[in-house]
């Protein structure tokens, strides 16, 4: 079975430190993960770009499987973008797990600035494998 440690998932992965994410908190099944965005992740009209709320959202929904010991791909997501964020806001998501099943998951996710929230999304995934979680005791602190 394959081992995954969710302390270097979080600190080292060059996609989550080049988006400028970082793990919050975990509480139940809401995954709290935070970005603070670059002035390069802002579209022509000064607003964070979709592509970047999007990664939020979908990095925190797949770290979300991972953390219950799966392995899994995004197979369809569907995202709602209700408003939006200006240069030096800080963006975090909040995930809740609709489905955790042997081959799919489907997790709810909410883009939030302050108590606005700027993206509504739903994530279906399908599971390659099941998977040992290593270094899991960060996410206590």
């Amino acid at each position: 079975m394959e081992k995954i440690n969710l302390k270097n998932l979080f600190e080292d992965d060059e996609y989550v430190k080049k988006s400028n994410m970082k793990f919050f908190k975990l509480d139940g099944d809401n995954l709290v993960l935070k970005m603070k965005p670059e002035k390069n992740q802002f579209n022509a009209y000064n607003i964070l770009h979709g592509a970047e709320i999007f990664a939020l959202m979908d990095t925190a929904a797949g770290c979300l499987s991972i953390i219950n010991g799966k392995k899994a791909v995004t197979l369809n997501s569907s995202i709602n973008f209700i408003s939006s964020t200006s240069y030096g806001e800080e963006i975090y998501s909040n995930t809740k797990i609709i489905h955790m099943g042997k081959s799919t998951e489907v997790i709810e996710v909410v883009a939030m600035c302050k108590d606005k929230i700027i993206a509504r999304g739903s994530f279906t995934f399908f599971v390659v494998d099941e998977i040992e979680i290593i270094g899991k005791e960060f996410l206590e602190q």
